[in-house]
């Protein structure tokens, strides 16, 4: 029983690193596109969505505020639409 856990959280990690770092759909694999960013209290939250018409694949990442003191490695990342 459990390997079949550890499978199960494998596949799962294995989605989410997808749909984080790759923009990828954490449902089908297909492209994901920004859809929204909000700016809250200095976090920026930004909302993907499938680019495959017949899956609702979505995926929303937090992005922190920058701490003073601490470079900025942000990562602009622009989506042609």
């Amino acid at each position: 029983m459990t390997i079949m856990k550890t499978k199960n959280n494998t596949g799962l990690l294995s989605k989410i690193i997808r749909a984080q770092d790759h923009q990828l759909c954490p449902e089908c694999g297909g492209k994901m596109t920004e859809s929204e960013r909000v700016c809250e209290n200095g976090t920026t939250f930004v909302w993907f969505r499938c680019s495959d018409k017949n899956c609702n694949g979505q995926w929303l990442q937090k992005i922190p505020r920058q701490q003073p003191g601490y470079p900025d490695f942000s990562v602009n990342l622009t989506y042609a639409h």
